[in-house]
């Protein structure tokens, strides 16, 4: 399984610098995101936050199609994170376990 890293050039470059191969600016992620999420190789698709918003018909579409893989993970940008009344950590936990951790 591979991990593929969509998000803002400081965090490409940082998870680059650890060994992910699969990493895309922003700006060339929205044109691949579809096929990255139907992509049976992927098992985990690491994105910033501000990427997932941006693109949150496709995120959302995928997490409704109840697929196991990929597991779609946000994370912050070098801007921080984003004000939410919902972690999507937590839910995605809650999704994994089936009860919520606090």
């Amino acid at each position: 399984m591979e991990i593929v890293v969509i998000g803002d050039q400081d965090t490409v470059t940082g998870f680059r610098l650890a060994g992910v191969t699969r990493a895309y600016a922003a700006a060339e992620g929205k044109q691949v995101l579809k096929n990255i999420l139907a992509d049976d190789r992927v098992g985990v698709v690491i994105m910033t936050e501000r990427f997932a918003e941006a693109n949150s018909q496709a995120v959302e579409e995928h997490k409704a199609s109840k697929r196991m893989t990929p597991i779609v993970v946000e994370v912050p940008d070098v801007s921080g994170p984003i004000a939410r009344e919902t972690d999507p950590i937590r839910e995605l936990i809650k999704r994994a376990i089936g009860t919520e951790v606090k």
